[in-house]
């Protein structure tokens, strides 16, 4: 059987993830998944990985203290970021703790997510008509009792609204779950914003049709490199901030970017 566009590029499956870098970054999609040059993330980043750890420990375990929570996502943002000299880090690792607190009181209401057998999120996997390879991601929390899957985003200010990229991801996650509600949880240092997932059909739709983009894009070669270099980055964005996504940009275009890189 002939190999379709995507495994002819060693790509056996997309993300929620990946089809919004596609969308917003399309050259450094290229440069992470044609030529295998991964890039580092910010303390923002780091933020929000540590808020989770402090509130998926809180929502499994009702018993432990919000003290307890917040002192396992510090030290967890503190891990992420030992070796690291942007200067954002202690301002991003004072908005930890309060987030978590913000994030159990609100959570906690749901009762105990269910954990799955092997880990605390529930890993998907969907095939969507139109994408010849699967979807993959995990969930945050899932709430059989009451239908409901909660995704957890970390912000320095609240949204008021659930943001395309994300209703992408939910739109997976309901096609993934049938008729599963999508709720995402949208958490600050100061409060807390819940919204659910509106017309989940219409982002599904927007997902294929990025996908198929993907795939086309895909067949003009089968050479990664030369995909990549038909392609330009966009300096401006915060994608490129990561030194390492800066010195790869330079390898690959020959591009050396103007002004400062953050963090050195």
């Amino acid at each position: 059987m002939m190999a379709n566009a995507f495994e002819r590029h060693g790509l056996d499956h997309l993300s929620a993830s990946s089809i919004n870098l596609f969308v917003a970054q399309p050259a450094m999609w290229a440069m992470q998944k044609l030529m295998g040059r991964k890039t580092g993330v910010g303390p923002s980043a780091h933020r929000g990985t540590s808020i989770e750890v402090g509130v998926e420990m809180g929502l499994f375990d009702h018993n432990a203290s919000v003290d307890a929570c917040q002192e396992a996502a510090v030290s967890r943002f503190n891990q992420l970021t030992a070796l690291s000299s942007h200067p954002g880090v202690d301002k991003e690792r004072s908005a930890v703790a309060p987030a978590v607190a913000i994030g159990l009181a609100e959570l906690r209401q749901y009762g105990v997510p269910a954990a799955a057998d092997d880990n605390r999120q529930h890993r998907i996997e969907v095939t969507l008509a139109g994408v010849p390879v699967p979807f993959i991601g995990w969930l945050d929390f899932w709430f059989p009792d009451h239908g409901i899957i909660v995704d957890l985003k970390t912000q320095a200010r609240l949204s008021s609204k659930i943001s395309d990229p994300h209703a992408r991801q939910g739109a997976i996650y309901q096609a993934a779950h049938g008729n599963a509600e999508i709720r995402f949880a949208y958490v600050t240092p100061q409060k807390v914003g819940v919204y659910k997932l509106e017309d989940p059909r219409s982002h599904l739709s927007r997902v294929v049709s990025i996908a198929q983009s993907i795939e086309r894009f895909l067949s003009l070669s089968a050479d990664g490199e030369v995909l990549t270099r038909s392609l330009s980055p966009d300096f401006d964005s915060f994608y490129w901030n990561d030194p390492g996504a800066r010195t790869a940009a330079e390898q690959i275009w020959g591009l050396a970017p103007e002004g400062p890189v953050a963090g050195q």
